[in-house]
């Protein structure tokens, strides 16, 4: 909870995991848990706050979206995995919940058996053991035949975090951060990491509040730290919480309940957010933005798990933004805007906006405002150090977006 005390929430039954096409699961809260004043919905659109059993849906793969979103995606399940000592025939979503134990994103956490002692368990390794973590990664991303005992620092924290790149949970300065790095397949050491910089920071100009960053480099490695937003400023090892106090985040995929991520538009998500939120006039805006800085800045990894919502203390919010990097290979976008996947014009961003709900006046105003505030994205990218190699055609790319968006009307 966001204080750290840690609570019993429900059980969760996963079975007929050898069969492809035959796994259920089911999760029923407890009743202890909804008798609580704090009490909320874990997934407030697919398991409400009520006693009974919920059913997973047959795509769900044993167990309810918002269990698998505490799952990170291809970079932690290959370390998680390798830590637990699961093979290619065990990888289901149940048992990599198991072995997740008491770690973790956001507050959940999972255990095999009750009643026992359970407690949060923080997997962060000291920054100072950095280089260490990213000689293991290489290793591990070479394929390199190595012993669990060879890759202490990776497999110590790495199996929370999301994304096919290499990462790390880290702790410094008495703060929890994800930190990201290059990988030994990337074209250039530095592209991605300054990509993600550049957009993250224009994001922040453009109105959007991104969680806090810093730039270091550890051995002629750059490194990208992000401050995790699931961990409070409560509780902490003082308090009996390990790990601090926790907020929750649902992704958009478990929230929209969507599995082909190319039948959905930006519209959907808002749906969402209008539906939830506790601030919805705040979080339709900022989603606005969010997609406006998307398109114009050509972050088109626009997928479902790039959009979270956020619990806290104040209830449902939209999540500060995350995962903002220009796409040096991809110009389609994955969530549709005006039933498109690109070459958008003013008048399709306008008209998707109309659809979260929002005025065509105030449409115009925020991408009038936002447009202005990304004018500088050549000098950002130039002071976070993107390098012009391998970027050209994305610099064509996000001019020609910038006079699609600033073609007037017909």
């Amino acid at each position: 909870m966001p204080d750290g005390e840690v609570v019993y929430v429900g059980r969760l039954l996963s079975r007929n995991l050898h069969s492809s096409d035959r796994k259920e699961g089911f999760f029923k809260y407890d009743e202890g848990y909804l008798l609580r004043q704090d009490a909320y919905p874990l997934d407030p659109i697919h398991l409400p706050l009520r006693p009974g059993n919920f059913e997973a849906r047959r795509g769900e793969a044993g167990v309810h979206g918002v269990f698998d979103d505490s799952l990170p995606d291809a970079w932690g399940r290959t370390i998680l995995a390798k830590r637990a000592g699961l093979d290619k025939s065990r990888l289901t979503s149940a048992r990599l919940l198991a072995a997740l134990k008491g770690s973790g994103l956001g507050r959940l956490l999972y255990m095999e058996k009750y009643p026992a002692k359970v407690r949060c368990v923080d997997q962060s390794i000291e920054f100072k053991q950095i280089s260490a973590a990213i000689g293991e990664a290489g290793a591990l991303e070479a394929n390199i035949d190595t012993e669990n005992k060879e890759l202490k620092h990776i497999l110590a924290g790495g199996s929370s975090a999301g994304g096919a790149r290499p990462k790390v949970l880290v702790r410094m300065d008495d703060h929890l951060w994800l930190a990201k790095f290059s990988s030994i397949r990337d074209i250039a050491p530095a592209l991605f990491v300054s990509l993600e910089q550049a957009g993250m920071l224009l994001a922040q100009g453009a109105g959007l509040k991104i969680p806090e960053l810093k730039r270091v480099t550890v051995e002629n490695r750059e490194i990208l730290l992000v401050r995790r937003f699931d961990v409070t400023t409560a509780g902490g090892p003082s308090a009996g919480a390990p790990c601090g106090g926790r907020n929750a985040i649902v992704s958009m995929r478990t929230l929209t309940g969507e599995e082909d991520p190319y039948l959905v538009s930006y519209a959907n998500v808002a749906h969402v957010v209008r539906r939830i939120s506790d601030h919805p006039d705040v979080d339709l805006e900022s989603l606005f933005r969010w997609m406006l800085v998307n398109v114009l800045l050509q972050n088109t990894d626009d997928h479902l798990q790039n959009f979270s919502m956020l619990h806290t203390d104040s209830g449902w919010m939209l999540s500060p933004a995350y995962d903002i990097t220009p796409n040096i290979y991809q110009e389609s976008h994955i969530l549709q805007i005006n039933g498109k996947d690109g070459m958008f014009s003013r008048e399709d961003l306008i008209s998707e906006g109309r659809r979260f709900g929002l005025s065509a006046q105030k449409c115009r105003r925020l991408l009038e405002e936002v447009y202005g505030k990304l004018a500088v994205w050549e000098d950002v990218f130039e002071q976070c150090g993107v390098p012009g190699q391998h970027t050209q055609t994305l610099r064509e790319s996000i001019k020609q977006k910038r006079k699609l968006a600033a073609s007037p009307i017909s």
